[in-house]
Parts: structure tokens; sequence; C-alpha cells
């Protein structure tokens, strides 16, 4: 009997849904500034942890494999990454990267939620070191390679301020005016 109740009472709160939110698009401020630090008192907070889940749903629909707080007005150090079995659900807080040298640096096409209908070429390191608080406020250190690298590198520089169109050695965009592009949009 206590059983059940438990359950009912559990079943009985409400549980607030997710939330689609704008993604601020290239010549918004925000996407210039510097995120500032989490507080770590903020992970307890339900609001913190509905943003998260909302930045989710919000790549989920933009079909994009990863989403800065700064894409959705949040100047927080904060993004969320996925991209199917390649890279897990990752939920990044407060991160500092150290980027592998001696691992090399190649090309990569990206597209950005924040740049609709433009694919840019740039190079990225092919290993990074990544240490970050997840979603529970647990400290994390750890490798990410290939694509998982890419999407983290991405993220991290709209934490810092700095678009892909900064990075672009090569000034040739491939546009697409229909708003669509190959590359993935993160």
């Amino acid at each position: 009997m206590k059983t059940m109740l438990l359950i009912c009472l559990l079943f009985s709160f409400p549980v607030a849904a997710a939330d689609q939110l704008e993604i601020i698009k290239i010549g918004h401020p925000t996407l210039r500034a510097e995120a500032r630090e989490v507080p770590l008192a903020s992970f307890e907070d339900p609001k913190f942890q509905k943003l998260i889940d909302d930045m989710i749903l919000t790549m989920d629909r933009a079909r994009g494999v990863g989403l800065a707080a700064p894409q959705v007005n949040q100047s927080i150090r904060l993004f969320v990454m996925k991209s199917g079995a390649r890279v897990p659900l990752t939920i990044v807080v407060n991160p500092r990267v150290e980027y592998v040298n001696e691992a090399g640096q190649s090309w990569s096409t990206e597209g950005c939620l924040s740049i609709p209908g433009s694919s840019l070429r740039v190079k990225r390191y092919r290993k990074i070191r990544m240490s970050y608080f997840d979603r529970s406020g647990q400290f994390v250190t750890g490798e990410f390679s290939g694509f998982g690298a890419i999407i983290a590198q991405h993220e991290y520089d709209h934490l810092n301020g700095v678009l892909i169109t900064d990075l672009v050695e090569q000034l040739r965009a491939v546009m697409n005016t229909s708003g669509y592009t190959d590359a993935p949009l993160m």
C-alpha cells in the first residue's frame, strides 16, 4: 500500500515539458560575448535543468549535432552535443579544453545553426582533452577525437564568442540560398 501511495505521489507532480528555444543568428551581440561560468549551485536549480532539456529539444528539432547556450541567447558556459552512435548525448558545463598537437589538425566542413544556409571549411584539432561538469555537477575528464572533437571545438568556440566565420582561412564559403546545407549543423 505504501509503495502504491509513493508511486502515485511521484507521478502526481507536474513535470516541466521541454520547450523549443529561439536560435539567435549571426550579428546578435550574445554570439560575440565571452560566456560566464555557471555557478555550481545552479546545477540543483530546476530552471537550469530545464534549460538543458530545452537545448536538447531545440538541437534535435533543428537537426543539429551541437548547440551552445549563447546560441539561445544565454551567455553561460554550457553546450550539448549528440550525433547518433558516434557521439552520445553529452552535456558540457564550464569546459576547459586542451588541444592535442601531436594528433595534428585536419579540415572540417561545418554548418552552424546561427549561420543558416552556409557551410564553411575550417581547421580543427583531430583530438582534444576536455574537462567539464555534466548536468548533475559531476566533474568529467575525457578525450574526444574525430567528429566528437570537431563538435566540441565548434561549441567551445561559441562559449568564447568565436564563430566559424572567424576561423575561415579560405574566404570562399559554399552558400545555398534555399537555407539547406550538407554540413553538420552545430
